[in-house]
């Protein structure tokens, strides 16, 4: 059995400005992003990781360094591609307001199943979910027991999480997209098929919050 620990990156900038980020923006963290980070890290000082994995998008790697940092154990680290953060094309960095009135903008905030990709040259949520399924598959071949730790990014989380926990494509926006520097774990036994133990855990974050 092993256990997926999965962290979404810490806030950015564009996050902080309502804007569209996704793997066609590598954006650094912001201070609050690497105080998030360090406030996970603590949250998981008593796990012991067998390895790290992370998107290759730098708020990714920065937010996995920090936890690592925190957590004060030496894990190998791998960067995997197919963990990074969904192509939103034409997006990429606009305000997120900015196009709420486009139909495709509806299609993918609302009704994911009718989001078509091509039209703002983007990626489809069906091809994250291939991707996603393939690096979880990956990760857990490399490590068919003990806990595992991977950086990557809310709309991939979501996408993905969502799919292998059995949710059609059409509820994967139900219940929105994981928060920054949130805390998701789930089991499995065989890299395919997954169990929920942890959903969007942010409580530790609560000390910094308002400030």
């Amino acid at each position: 059995m092993t256990e997926f620990y999965f962290i979404r990156h810490g806030v950015t900038a564009l996050n902080q400005q309502h804007r569209f980020s996704g793997s066609g923006v590598d954006i650094p963290l912001a201070p609050e992003g690497v105080a998030g980070a360090r406030q996970a890290g603590k949250f998981l000082e008593t796990v012991e990781f067998a390895r790290a994995y992370t998107s290759p998008l730098q708020r990714a790697q920065a937010t996995l360094a920090n936890v690592l940092a925190v957590n004060q154990m030496e894990v190998s680290t791998t960067i995997l591609a197919d963990l990074r953060e969904i192509n939103l094309g034409d997006w990429e960095g606009d305000v997120l307001a900015d196009h709420q009135d486009e139909v495709q903008c509806q299609y993918y905030f609302k009704q994911p199943q009718r989001f078509d990709a091509t039209v703002v040259h983007a990626e489809s949520y069906t091809d994250v979910e291939k991707r996603g399924r393939r690096a979880l598959l990956q990760i857990f071949q490399e490590n068919p027991q003990g806990n595992v730790l991977i950086a990557s990014h809310g709309v991939f989380l979501m996408t993905v999480l969502q799919r292998i926990l059995g949710a059609p494509l059409t509820e994967i926006r139900r219940h929105g997209v994981l928060d920054n520097t949130s805390v998701t774990q789930l089991s499995s036994a065989d890299g395919q098929h997954f169990t929920k133990q942890l959903w969007n855990e942010t409580g530790f974050l609560q000390a910094t919050k308002g400030a």
